[in-house]
């Protein structure tokens, strides 16, 4: 392997990392949350929400909010390769 895949592996690596925290982070707060409403709803009497309709939405919110955070780290890890391996040609 060359030096630029092997910083480029690595870059991914930190993204693909990231990724998976931020989004786990997220779905597992929201897990809490939507069991917490849910609790509340059936001590109130009220009808239960699916999970498909409470907690679906939240998923897909974290997965957007994982990637919005990795898309500077991607970024910022392609200028750092082509800025430094610019240089040392």
């Amino acid at each position: 392997m060359t030096r630029i895949a092997v910083v480029a592996a690595l870059w991914a690596a930190f993204a693909f990392v990231t990724w998976n925290v931020i989004f786990d982070r997220h779905v597992a707060a929201s897990a809490v949350e939507f069991t917490r409403n849910q609790i509340v709803r059936h001590q109130n009497g009220e009808v239960l929400i699916p999970i498909h309709e409470g907690f679906s939405p939240r998923v897909r919110e974290a997965a957007l909010r994982a990637t919005l955070w990795v898309a500077p780290i991607i970024t910022v890890g392609t200028l750092t390769i082509v800025l430094t391996f610019r240089r040392l040609r």
